[in-house]
């Protein structure tokens, strides 16, 4: 059955108006992944929260990390020394260590250890 001008008309712009939606709403998923906005602002970054609990109450850094002072250094020195764990370009050997003990003696998610160290989930996964 031939279809009429006037529905031919409609189904014509129904369809434009689609495809004009369709690309309009392309074009924002496109451009969102170019607005770089910093996700990780806190003031202290990992190193700097690592330090600080360094230089806190012992009891703080076990609270936190699981361990002593003592026993993080001296398990860090070990490591380093077995050439297993070194400082990379962002993320130094201590910190690196940190975020594992972290997260084995809170069980965080990524996500919260992203926060806490103001690292990317890439960084944060390695």
């Amino acid at each position: 059955m031939p279809l009429d001008d006037d529905t031919r008309r409609r189904i014509a712009l129904l369809v434009g108006t689609t495809v004009i939606i369709v690309v309009y709403a392309s074009m924002l998923a496109y451009a969102s992944h170019f607005e770089k906005v910093a996700q990780h602002t806190s003031i202290l970054r990992g190193q700097q929260w690592l330090d600080e609990l360094h230089e806190g109450h012992p009891g703080r850094f076990k609270n936190e990390m699981g361990m002593s002072k003592y026993i993080f250094n001296r398990l860090l020195e070990v490591l380093q020394e077995d050439g297993r764990l070194h400082d990379t370009r962002y993320v130094t050997a201590q910190e690196q260590l940190a975020i594992f003990l972290h997260f084995a003696h809170q069980a965080l998610s990524n996500c919260a250890l992203q926060e806490r160290f103001q690292h990317s989930p890439d960084t944060i996964s390695k």
